[in-house]
């Protein structure tokens, strides 16, 4: 057997990841942490199961909260099986499938696959790690000779186990020089009562003469119980007797009134009357139904007179008749045509009503002329928004300006007559400069005057704070009125565009507000105008169709070209109805004849086994089977009554109860019973009552340790050492039966074992240890140099490799009946590196008979060419 595939679907940190195995060496590459005790564990819990909660460490639940468990394909024996295990009760939810044969099998055909292989053996053999190499020293000489001996037997270490377990018991019942084992202590006990009987002896005979009456007391006891429990019965059952003498008298009744049953009136014959009756009835409604039929195919001969019309023109209506079936669909269209024509031009209507203007319905708008209106209406509504906010803003300022106006009218400025006087003073200038010789002066003198004039009036006046907050809401109000005008001849201009499109498109006296749902409704009427001129054009066409058929049928039956659509369709399907009907009226008239022949004589012959059947019975009437067959029910519910009241009382009760007279008979039974009883039990009671008193006797006689009871207690303990001598007997036995059997099991395969792994130690130790040699006592190994050394005396290394070097040897030697594939977690820690190297090369050797898995932290099995490697980090 070998690992083809691991699917691992969550467990531990691995989640949805498949290895792919080789049948001989492979290398599984990671370095710590990187999971490879995880996929150790892994193999081992697909196999042979997922340990429970109580095993947290050994359980490697996903990390992620993924799916818990995966799947393994495994080759043996020829053929490929696909075990997959996920979380679940026992061990997980098993599924195996053959993938030679393509079959799904039971789960309970995994062990036997695996067979004789379970988990105990496989960990302790073929699942190899540095911690289970290091038992080598904490296991003792003698556990691991055992061990090495009774490895060829299968499951070999539970039977030592259950050896030891045996051992352990039989020494706490019996050692030939303990005290306090159960044995011994009882041998002790033994003797103690002994020596206490043989002081009691003088009490002897007065104890044996009370001891033989009490013997005698209680037979006789015993036999008065005995009597007294059938006496008990006895008296029981004669009263359940006597509380059923009236369902016997009931009984009684019934068998006297039954009579024997008469032939001929039972259910199946009531079953047979019925039938015949019924095949009666049905052949009278048959012959009924058939006269009918009759009756109407001569009244169908009567044909109407448009149909007397048609035939001596069928020839040119024929041709006219096969078109009938379109021509009634056209009808049928044309009407359905009318009524949505007229609801297409309703709807039209009352959207011309609501938007026409003039007669003219208004256009659709294009596109591009829906954007332009969306963004004239977006630039009108900012606009008028800022406008608004530039009017609010006007009135604020306005009303401070008012608010200022009559503060300055009454305040009185410190300046005001300064200003007076500067602007004097430039006039005075101004004009006497006009009488100054020469231009030039003249001009001096008037540029000085405007000075003065300017300096007295405006910079004097505006020097004060009132002046510049006026200036300043002067300049704000007229800003405000150019930025309002501005934006007014803004909203006028967008205005009249939103007029002239309006008013291009026939929505002058539409507000622009209303104009969405207008170009709804312009939408919808023009789809109405094109469904309109399409209903038009079909209801054109079939009318048409419906117009040239009628006056084709009217050159040759004129007179029903007159009728209405309804009534022509009417009297045409007639015409077909009848016509095919002609066809077959003769031949039907006939049959039917014919069958009320064979009708008339089912009724006869029906009527006739009716008349025999009442004759066989002598009864004239059908009545009178019913009343006899009634009668016959009732005598059969007489019998069942008789049967149920027998079954109550029982056969053993019935036939004593027939065996009585009269009811008086069977009471003084009952009490002659009672009698006998109470006699019983008073002869009981005398028998207690002594025997309670030669118990006192005895017990007076036995108060200190006297014969009886030490000779009592004496035999108890020699039965009780008896089944104590039983069960040491049983568990030493055993034990060495087992040892014995394991022996002989494992005898023929052990040297095997031992050579092998010799071979192997030396391999693994570069020939430094050559033999491995196992004795009763001890095991020891054989040095180059043909010294020996025990376990005891080897480095850890080196011990670690003897106990790899017989692991090894088992599964090679054993690969014939355990195949079983050898998974390495990184065993070789404690190698020096030649004898690591020494390790992977016998690893290579073995891998030709055995799969070999070693999942090791070491990289340079990488440049190694004898295996498959696989990385275990992504």
């Amino acid at each position: 057997m070998y690992l083809k595939t691991l699917t691992i679907y969550g467990f531990g940190h691995f989640h949805d990841r498949t290895f792919t195995l080789d049948a001989g060496l492979n290398y599984l590459v990671g370095p710590n942490e990187a999971g490879k005790s995880t996929l150790t564990q892994f193999i081992v819990a697909i196999l042979f199961g997922i340990p429970t909660k109580k095993h947290p460490e050994l359980r490697y639940e996903p990390l992620d909260g993924s799916r818990f468990g995966g799947a393994l394909t495994f080759v043996q024996a020829k053929t490929q099986y696909t075990v997959s295990r996920t979380a679940g009760p026992h061990g997980g939810t098993v599924t195996l499938h053959d993938d030679t044969t393509d079959l799904t099998l039971p789960a309970t055909q995994l062990p036997k696959l695996l067979a004789p292989m379970d988990q105990l053996l496989f960990t302790q053999v073929y699942v190899i790690n540095e911690p289970r190499l290091g038992q080598v020293f904490s296991a003792s000489k003698q556990a691991l000779i055992e061990r090495l001996r009774h490895v060829g037997a299968v499951g070999s270490d539970y039977w030592l186990q259950r050896a030891q377990q045996m051992d352990k018991q039989a020494d706490t019942l019996y050692k030939p020089q303990g005290r306090n084992p159960q044995l011994n202590q009882q041998l002790r006990t033994y003797q103690e009562l002994t020596d206490k009987l043989d002081k009691a002896n003088a009490t002897y005979e007065t104890y044996w003469q009370l001891r033989q009456e009490q013997q005698q007391r209680q037979q006789q006891q015993a036999d008065l119980q005995t009597q007294l429990q059938q006496q008990r019965r006895v008296t029981t059952t004669l009263t359940q007797r006597v509380s059923q003498w009236s369902t016997y008298v009931a009984w009684q009744r019934l068998a006297q009134n039954q009579q024997a049953a008469v032939s001929g009136f039972s259910a199946t014959d009531a079953t047979q009357l019925e039938q015949l009756r019924g095949q009666l009835t049905a052949a009278k409604q048959t012959l009924t139904a058939d006269q009918q039929r009759i009756a109407t195919a001569q009244q169908a001969a009567e044909l109407p007179e448009f149909f007397q019309e048609y035939l001596p023109v069928a020839a040119q209506v024929d041709p006219l008749l096969t078109e009938l079936p379109d021509v009634q669909l056209a009808s049928q269209q044309q009407t359905a045509l009318k009524t949505t024509r007229a609801e297409l031009q309703r709807r039209a209507t009352e959207i011309e009503t609501q938007f026409a203007q003039d007669g003219q319905m208004p256009r659709a708008f294009s596109l591009a002329t829906t954007q332009q209106i969306d963004q004239l209406q977006q630039r009108l509504t900012s606009a008028n928004q800022q406008r608004r906010q530039l009017q609010q803003t006007l009135n604020q300022l306005n009303e401070r300006y008012q608010q200022l106006q009559p503060a300055k009218a009454h305040a009185t400025n410190p300046l005001a007559d300064k200003q007076v006087v500067w602007l004097t003073i430039g006039l005075a200038v101004l004009i006497g400069a006009m009488f100054l010789p020469g231009a030039m002066f003249k001009l001096v003198g008037a540029l000085l005057g405007v000075a003065v004039g300017y300096y007295g009036v405006f910079l004097v006046d505006s020097s004060t704070p009132a002046s510049r907050q006026l200036q300043a809401l002067t300049d704000d109000i007229r800003d405000s009125q150019a930025q309002l005008r501005e934006k007014g001849r803004l909203i006028d201009d967008l205005t009249n565009q939103l007029d002239v499109i309006g008013t291009a498109h026939g929505l002058g006296h539409v507000p622009v507000e209303q104009w969405s749902a207008t170009q709804a409704a312009i939408g919808e009427w023009e789809r109405l105008t094109q469904q309109l001129e399409t209903t038009d054009t079909q209801l054109a066409a079939v009318a048409q169709k419906v117009t040239d058929f009628r006056q084709q049928l009217a050159t040759v039956l004129p007179k029903l070209a007159t009728s209405d659509n309804a009534t022509l369709w009417q009297q045409l399907a007639t015409i077909v109805r009848l016509k095919t009907s002609l066809k077959s009226q003769e031949s039907e008239l006939a049959t039917i004849a014919t069958r009320l022949t064979h009708d008339q004589a089912a009724v006869t012959s029906a009527q006739q086994q009716v008349t025999t059947f009442l004759r066989t019975r002598n009864l004239q009437q059908v009545d009178d089977f019913y009343d006899r067959y009634q009668v016959q029910r009732e005598r059969a519910s007489q019998a069942k009554q008789q049967a149920a009241l027998a079954a109550q009382l029982g056969p053993e009760n019935l036939a004593a109860l027939q065996q009585v007279s009269d009811l008086a008979a069977l009471q003084a039974q009952l009490q002659q019973a009672q009698s006998k009883q109470q006699t019983v039990q008073a002869q009981l009671d005398h028998c207690t009552e002594r025997l309670a008193t030669l118990a006192g006797q005895l017990t007076h006689l036995t108060t200190s340790g006297t014969q009886a009871t030490l000779r009592q207690r004496r035999q108890n303990l020699v039965t009780e050492m008896q089944t104590t001598t039983e069960k040491w007997l049983v568990d030493r036995l055993a034990s060495q039966w087992i040892e014995t059997t394991l022996a002989a099991a494992s005898g023929d395969r052990l040297p095997q074992i031992i050579a092998q792994a010799s071979e192997f130690y030396g391999k693994l130790t570069e020939n430094r240890y050559t033999k491995i040699e196992l004795t009763s006592t001890t095991l020891q190994v054989q040095k180059q140099t043909g010294k020996w050394r025990t376990v005891s005396q080897l480095s850890r290394g080196t011990a670690e490799q003897l106990d790899l070097a017989v692991k090894l040897a088992f599964a090679v030697v054993m690969q014939q009946q355990v195949a079983m594939p050898l998974i390495i977690d990184d065993g070789f820690v404690n190698f020096d590196e030649r004898r690591r190297q020494a390790a992977y090369a016998l690893l290579a050797e073995i891998s030709h008979k055995i799969q070999v898995i070693l999942l090791t932290a070491d990289t340079t099995v990488i440049q190694l060419a004898t295996g498959r490697v696989s990385q275990l980090s992504d």
